[in-house]
């Protein structure tokens, strides 16, 4: 899985259960690993607005989920087959593969 949408899970998840919760970064599983990507991702969805960050009362980043861009995250999290353009094209290649049939 691409770090933002790990990035995004981790954050729906805490959500999910306390609302507006700001955490660290680093406290995301696979953060340690690869920060350099993950801090990346963390920039990238900063400017896409779909999280926020601020300084907790240690001083280190804490980010959250956006609250105004819920809809657009859950967008980003679903499933590859629960997206319309997935079965549209499902659907146009079983088209193709049964017309040599059909014909």
């Amino acid at each position: 899985m691409s770090p933002k949408k790990t990035i995004l899970r981790a954050l729906d998840q805490i959500h999910a259960t306390d609302p507006g919760c700001f955490t660290r970064p680093g406290s995301i599983d696979g953060f340690s690993e690869n920060a350099s990507r993950y801090q990346a991702a963390v920039n990238d969805l900063l400017k896409e607005r779909l999280i926020d960050g601020r300084r907790d009362e240690e001083g280190h980043m804490a980010i959250a989920l956006n609250p105004h861009r819920a809809a657009d995250v859950r967008r980003q999290l679903r499933p590859f087959f629960a997206r319309p353009a997935a079965w549209v094209v499902a659907v146009l290649l079983s088209v193709v593969a049964a017309a040599p049939f059909l014909i």
